[in-house]
């Protein structure tokens, strides 16, 4: 399994409303490419500005993710919001109350 952590802050001027829906579509996207895959995403309560995407993978499915039509989509929908970010980083597993390894 692979862990991820994505991490951003968007522009004051920024549809939250509509930033939300556009996370909704990219992590539906997400599940429709493998039920096994468990990815949920953040806003910060003291800054709604700043958001953290956590995903769980099995197998090599982020590199064939970056092909998808929903993943350019969101990644350049997001890339022209942010004022910050977005930073990606690999995360190891400590410990879990979830089954999923």
């Amino acid at each position: 399994m692979k862990h991820i952590c994505i991490q951003y802050t968007v522009h004051p001027d920024v549809d939250l409303d509509e930033l939300k829906c556009e996370i909704a579509g990219f992590v539906a996207g997400i599940g429709a490419q493998d039920p096994n895959h468990r990815y949920i995403s953040f806003q910060r309560t003291e800054d709604p500005r700043q958001f953290i995407h956590i995903g769980t993978f099995g197998g090599e499915a982020l590199p064939s993710f970056q092909e998808e039509p929903f993943f350019k989509r969101f990644t350049t929908y997001l890339r022209e919001r942010c004022a910050a970010g977005p930073e990606v980083s690999e995360l190891d597993r400590v410990a879990s109350t979830s089954v999923d390894q």
